[in-house]
């Protein structure tokens, strides 16, 4: 095929791109920002929309010795109460949780050290009269191919370019997210989230005797930390909730405990422009309640690579990549939306009446409520 892609960002995003492409005969080179080719954050979900790609690619296999497969969702009360069990059993490939970090290493390996340039953070580029791009990047350092895919993240630099910088929009939470050893009461293969008021409390298993915890509350913008510290806080407002939430907290180092605000962006109407597409986070950041951050991320990959192999030219390519994508993760957007604010509810006569709809509605269709989300195939 003879082509070269510049790849802006060297996340889960970026790293699936380039093997989704490598794969389909394209040459590629990532560059990121940061010093090194590292990933942050916690744990992670891939569902089967995301795994049965990386089965595809030959991933999956080393992701199931170090993550952890699930087979239920269970959603519960303060008190411990069950609302409702969700069964996700019946899928082709698992649905995995395991630590981000562990899923981006395996895609890591896959790439020849001379296609990775760390400390790339890209500046600005410019599209060709006949076709191409060049992109300069901080130092000095430019670099030319016959398209960039930006894969640079919510405050993408591409993104800016394209369509102006803004920020992203806060949606009234914050979360918290730790790692702390198993402890015993836990059920094997279940994902847990307690839903209370205004505040919610999830954990899943992600491997090697390690669960993954996170926590929400409402709060406005910018929101200072509690003077207890971060640590502290958490334990203070969710005193009193089920078994294991206090144990969790307390096993887990303060210094570990990450805190963000939950953000995402609008679906935007088009993503790129000629040579130029935009990946991830970049083109349609969400928030975290459907767990589908990187299983669309991953399925931008996949439907990209497919695009390209398929397309004589780059425009062409990237507007079908385009096409098929943005209705897909808009809904997907919307819908974790959506989830987030009746999670989320404060008010007592909402919260009872929402607890009661769920356990009704996914008594009905218990199996998977969003199986438009979970089982799509690229």
């Amino acid at each position: 095929m003879g082509r070269r892609l510049i790849i802006a960002g060297g996340g889960i995003g970026g790293m699936a791109a380039a093997l989704a492409l490598e794969r389909a005969g394209v040459e590629v080179c990532v560059y990121e920002r940061s010093p090194a080719f590292t990933e942050v954050g916690a744990g992670m979900s891939l569902w089967p929309n995301a795994t049965r790609i990386l089965k595809s690619w030959g991933v999956l296999e080393d992701l199931l010795a170090t993550g952890e497969p699930v087979t239920h969702f269970d959603l519960l009360r303060p008190d411990g109460a069950t609302i409702s069990e969700i069964s996700m059993r019946g899928f082709d490939t698992p649905t995995l949780c395991l630590h981000r970090a562990d899923l981006h290493r395996a895609l890591i390996r896959a790439h020849p050290p001379s296609r990775l340039v760390s400390n790339g953070r890209l500046l600005r580029f410019a599209q060709k009269a006949g076709s191409g791009v060049t992109a300069e990047f901080a130092g000095g350092l430019r670099a030319d191919a016959d398209g960039l895919i930006g894969a640079d993240g919510v405050n993408s630099a591409v993104r800016a370019q394209l369509h102006g910088a803004a920020p992203p929009i806060y949606r009234g939470y914050c979360i918290w997210r730790g790692i702390a050893p198993q402890v015993p009461g836990e059920r094997k293969g279940h994902i847990t989230e307690t839903w209370g008021r205004g505040q919610r409390f999830g954990v899943m298993p992600i491997g090697g005797g390690r669960v993954c915890w996170y926590a929400t509350r409402n709060g406005p913008e910018g929101r200072p930390e509690g003077a207890e510290g971060r640590k502290g806080e958490i334990l203070r407002l969710f005193a009193g909730w089920h078994h294991p939430i206090q144990d969790l907290i307390e096993a887990t180092d303060p210094a570990e405990i990450m805190r963000n605000e939950a953000r995402d962006r609008t679906a935007l109407s088009r993503w790129g422009e000629g040579c130029v597409t935009l990946l991830g986070d970049a083109a349609h950041p969400i928030t975290p309640n459907v767990g589908q951050g990187a299983c669309m991320a991953i399925e931008d990959a996949a439907c990209l690579a497919k695009a390209v192999a398929a397309h004589p030219d780059l425009p062409s390519a990237f507007a079908s990549y385009e096409a098929a994508r943005r209705g897909r993760t808009a809904f997907v957007g919307n819908q974790s939306r959506r989830i987030g604010a009746i999670g989320q509810l404060e008010n007592p006569f909402a919260v009872a009446a929402r607890n009661v709809i769920a356990r009704v509605v996914l008594a009905v269709s218990h199996d998977m409520t969003l199986n438009s989300v979970y089982a799509h195939e690229v």
